[in-house]
């Protein structure tokens, strides 16, 4: 698969009905994995004696940075599980179910105010 190049210029979030002005967001998807090694008697070679692991669950959390606007970034979103949708351009968007777990807003004297909104993921991640 050729690696696809992605300009920043387009992007828009939503959240429980709420349109972000986003500035950039960043997903973090994992998945926890489990040793299950057992002893072995095989003579020791290249071959043998490495460690086997079995999949666990998956996790994902989600930051959005955004400009504060006009009516703010929706503080009763804080702790309401919702679907959560981040298109970064036209054609490529992930969503999933999440919970807003903080809001964050920066006022500063010589600039924009800003907000930081962060998601727990609690259902599958898609991505498209």
């Amino acid at each position: 698969m050729a690696a696809i190049a992605i300009h920043g210029k387009q992007g828009v979030a939503t959240f429980t009905g709420l349109t972000f002005l986003m500035q950039s967001f960043s997903i973090s998807a994992t998945a926890d994995t489990h040793e299950a090694t057992i002893m072995n008697s095989a003579t020791v070679s290249a071959s043998t004696h490495w460690k086997d692991f079995l999949p666990g669950f998956k996790d994902w959390t989600a930051t959005a940075e955004l400009l504060e606007g006009d009516s703010g970034v929706g503080m009763a979103a804080l702790g309401t599980e919702a679907t959560l949708t981040m298109d970064a351009t036209t054609g490529l968007s992930y969503s999933g179910t999440a919970i807003c777990t903080g809001i964050s807003v920066t006022v500063d004297a010589q600039g924009i105010p800003t907000a930081s909104c962060s998601f727990q993921g609690t259902a599958q991640l898609s991505g498209s």
